[in-house]
């Protein structure tokens, strides 16, 4: 993903906040076991909304992509260092913005 993240564990900024960008699909769940720093949640977010379309783009090309497996229908979750999931982002969100203009992503309970 992006350059604004450090996923050194030797060099983890005990200062920064590390979150986890776990992937799901419509049929599987793929847990990021080492997660990332990142300044912020909105620089985590950031780097989420730059990776997805070349994932959504490898997917579409894979001959190996299992039926079902619709990058539409996929979604990065971040989570913080506690496992509480603090975003979910919707591939479709970055791929068809205006379908989704006005849906709130950060959970109202945290806000």
């Amino acid at each position: 993903m992006g350059d604004r993240r450090d996923d050194s564990a030797t060099r983890r900024d005990p200062l920064m906040p590390h979150f986890f960008l776990h992937f799901r699909t419509p049929t599987n769940f793929h847990r990021d076991e080492e997660g990332s720093t990142f300044v912020d949640l909105d620089q985590a977010y950031l780097d989420v909304c730059e990776a997805i379309p070349d994932i959504a783009a490898d997917m579409w090309r894979s001959s190996l992509r299992s039926p079902g497996e619709d990058p539409l229908e996929c979604a990065f979750e971040i989570a913080d260092s506690a496992g509480l999931i603090l975003m979910n982002v919707p591939f479709l969100e970055i791929l068809d913005p205006a379908r989704n203009r006005f849906r709130w992503k950060l959970r109202p309970d945290l806000c």
